[in-house]
């Protein structure tokens, strides 16, 4: 094996790698990527058993072949080197592989490539989603996603297609997020639905990146496969029973307030300044045109802070998680947010105002003081 490579063309490579690579793995073979050479372009592949990567680049290759080689090791060594290099890879004798560019010269040390682990092979094309839509219900998802391990279902997000709409929805239990976008999806007859871990939604939102891509899925009995442009990733599906999300959503919230997504934001932020360590919760009190929110912990003090909203209804008072709410503030991507509650003991349920894109609901349990 023997060709070569621009610099940064390697590195946006293998920079695209590095979330998939096992940093303290017991099998030393996962710390490595997968390098093969063949017709002009260089082809890198990672995984931790669990997801898988594929992607690469053009190469000038001189001698066809395949090795692997440390991927931490590898990219500290690529992005030290200067913009323009040339960098050369040889295939030495017992598996090291030599790198130079320039005047800097590199022997690393390698595993044999047939002690890497086989990939799965693709499968056909399910549905084609465009990027910039799967990766904006990525971001409005995710961080609903439990932290607790043990709940295994929870530990990623559910995607649901169907002919005529695709859906995405995550829960930690406490607040649940869900995106719907209405659009036809050609060659989906039938409900489709995969649990998608959390690594693999990070490793989909780099292989998209900000192109403007369509990324083609598809799925077998144990695995998703996601395909933007040249570049693969394959993953394992969470096994488990994801919840009955919609009857979580609730359907008679009938006090609605409309606010002002950065000044609630803004206040929400000062009032948790006194929030009790443990108990973590703000009281929002709705009345006439106004929003009230208050904090307070013996150790700290209180906090008071009072936004304009669009409101005249009765007083009400419910607690939240602040943390869980500047959580759906960040995404929203409006100007304007609608909340719906019922009572002080009641889920509330919070939406954009104003987007038309996609139906993007959040649930929020209640938290008393």
């Amino acid at each position: 094996m023997e060709f070569t490579v621009k610099r940064n063309l390697l590195l946006n490579e293998l920079n695209l790698v590095q979330g998939v690579i096992e940093k303290k793995s017991t099998i030393p073979i996962l710390s490595n990527i997968l390098l093969e050479a063949a017709e002009n372009h260089l082809d890198i592949t990672a995984t931790d058993l669990d997801v898988s990567i594929r992607c690469g680049c053009p190469s000038s290759v001189a001698s066809s072949g395949a090795s692997t080689i440390s991927a931490r090791r590898l990219f500290d060594i690529v992005r030290l080197l200067p913009e323009d290099a040339e960098i050369r890879f040889i295939l030495l004798e017992n598996d090291w592989v030599g790198v130079s560019a320039g005047k800097s010269q590199y022997k690393v040390v390698g595993l044999p490539k047939e002690n890497f682990p086989s990939v799965p092979e693709s499968v056909p094309t399910t549905a084609v989603v465009p990027g910039s839509l799967l990766r904006s219900m990525i971001q409005r998802t995710m961080f609903a996603i439990t932290q607790e391990e043990s709940r295994y279902s929870l530990n990623g997000a559910l995607l649901v297609l169907t002919p005529s709409e695709i859906r995405m929805v995550a829960t930690d239990g406490h607040r649940l997020a869900l995106v719907a976008k209405t659009m036809e999806m050609q060659g989906v007859d039938s409900e489709v639905r995969a649990l998608i871990p959390r690594k693999t939604l990070v490793e989909i939102q780099k292989l998209i990146g900000d192109q403007e891509v369509a990324v083609e899925f598809g799925r077998d009995e144990n695995h998703l496969f996601f395909t933007a442009g040249s570049k693969k990733l394959v993953s394992r599906i969470l096994a488990g029973q994801f919840p009955n999300y919609e009857m979580v959503v609730p359907r008679d919230n009938d006090k609605h307030i409309l606010a002002p997504t950065r000044e609630l934001g803004d206040g929400i932020r000062r009032a948790a300044v006194m929030s009790d360590e443990k108990l973590k919760a703000i009281r929002l009190s709705f009345g006439p045109g106004s929003l009230e929110m208050t904090a307070s912990s013996a150790e700290g003090g209180e906090a008071r802070e009072i936004v304009t909203v669009e409101f005249d209804g009765p007083a009400l008072d419910i607690g939240f998680n602040p943390n869980y709410l500047l959580d759906f503030l960040g995404v929203c991507g409006t100007d304007m947010v609608s909340i719906s509650v019922k009572d002080g003991e009641t889920q509330g349920l919070l939406r954009p105002v104003g987007s038309s894109d996609s139906d993007y609901r959040y649930v929020i349990m209640p938290m008393k003081f």
